[in-house]
């Protein structure tokens, strides 16, 4: 009897010591995965603001803004920035060159000097019908000059969302152009030699017959994290983000990340690399009328999603 209360008690503390050491992981790996709201009630508000934009320093950031309400019809947005000082972000202005039509979805380039935006605004004198894709490029004073609208065929007669380039100049986009897989699809332009060719589809590893719309790619392009709508894997029935890796010319299948989706919009990804942050627009919950900006340490993400990353082609 007295050998069996021993081996008894050894058993409770081995239990016990396991349950400890779950314990332990689970809190790990809950701050691991932690989402933090960005400058609350200065740059995240009351109102509706999405799609960050930061410089290559870190001292800027550009993004979109609405006093409409999400999820009730069409919003109309503003561009507004702000800059660190002091380890202080200021209180947020109107870009010169937004405010008057709807911008929204600003990039800005590593080199600062270029800011690709959405918009609806007019063209040669006539008002669009769809969304395009403008640039803005600052002089040699710092200032932003007027908006100039892309070419086509980068812009379509259809809808083109959320542009982001590689620190080798391609242009990666979305749009619901014609012959697409879906509603929607991601796209890439390549730059050779300073020269830009035509829009080509990134292809059905990633793109589905439902929707992948706003998107965000790594300096080398090997990394992809965009927003999916209509998937089977989504918790929200408006829009999931996913993370694909590529490996030579293949992308490997898209994983939901589970860690940061939720029941409402999770979109607009912003990723900075430097700093290891994952920086994402989300409106928390279908009922939410308005979206803030969050981040999240981005490098226990990708080593979970790396290690699991399965290419279709393998």
């Amino acid at each position: 009897m007295k050998e069996l209360g021993i081996s008894i008690n050894l058993f409770s503390i081995i239990i016990l010591g396991t349950l400890l050491i779950l314990s332990n992981s689970c809190k790990k790996t809950s701050a691991q995965f932690k989402t933090l709201v960005f400058e609350a009630n200065n740059i995240s508000t009351k109102a509706i603001e999405y799609a960050p934009s930061f410089s290559s320093s870190g001292s800027e950031v550009y993004f979109s803004k609405s006093n409409d309400k999400w999820g009730k019809g069409n919003i109309k947005s503003s561009i507004y920035f702000s800059v660190k000082k002091n380890q202080k972000w200021s209180k947020p202005k109107l870009a010169p060159f937004s405010g008057q039509y709807d911008d929204s979805a600003p990039h800005i380039t590593n080199n600062g000097k270029t800011l690709y935006f959405i918009s609806q605004r007019p063209y040669d004198g006539v008002q669009q019908v769809s969304q395009d894709i403008w640039k803005v490029e600052r002089n040699e004073n710092n200032q932003w000059e007027t908006p100039i609208r892309l070419d086509s065929p980068i812009n379509s007669s259809q809808n083109e969302y959320c542009i982001k380039t590689d620190k080798y100049g391609n242009l990666y986009f979305a749009s619901d152009r014609n012959m697409g897989y879906g509603q929607g699809d991601l796209y890439i332009v390549k730059k050779t030699n300073n020269t830009y060719g035509s829009p080509v589809n990134l292809g059905n590893s990633l793109n589905t017959e439902k929707g992948e719309w706003n998107l965000e790619v790594n300096k080398e392009g090997n990394i992809i994290i965009f927003e999916a709508s209509e998937r089977v894997e989504n918790l929200s029935s408006y829009g999931d983000l996913y993370i694909s890796f590529k490996l030579d010319d293949d992308w490997s299948f898209p994983q939901n990340i589970r860690e940061i989706n939720t029941t409402g919009s999770d979109l607009y990804p912003e990723l900075i690399e430097d700093d290891n942050i994952l920086y994402f627009s989300s409106s928390d919950s279908l009922e939410s009328t308005r979206t803030n900006i969050y981040s999240i340490e981005f490098e226990h993400i990708y080593d979970k999603y790396r290690r699991a990353a399965v290419f279709l082609k393998e």
